[in-house]
């Protein structure tokens, strides 16, 4: 009888640790999965920052020329 419920215990933890196993595999495989997402998502995040990086610093450049050649502008109509 006890032989019976020792191996019966041993099936039992063979069984678990199978499904132990199996589970941690899944879960592995989702961790991959929703790693590269992230990267995927962080790519996206980090190339709309730069784009929107890039458009300030044009526009600034812009508002500057603006500025710049409305004072040219006025110089010479107070020279005229």
């Amino acid at each position: 009888m006890t032989q019976s419920s020792y191996k019966h215990m041993l099936d039992r933890m063979e069984r678990d640790y199978i499904a132990s196993r199996l589970k941690a595999n899944e879960l592995e495989i989702s961790i991959k999965s929703k790693q590269a997402i992230l990267d995927l998502e962080s790519s996206k995040h980090r190339k709309t920052k730069e784009d929107r990086l890039q458009s300030k610093a044009i526009f600034d450049s812009l508002m500057l020329n603006i500025e710049k050649e409305q004072k040219d502008r006025q110089e010479r109509i107070i020279e005229l």
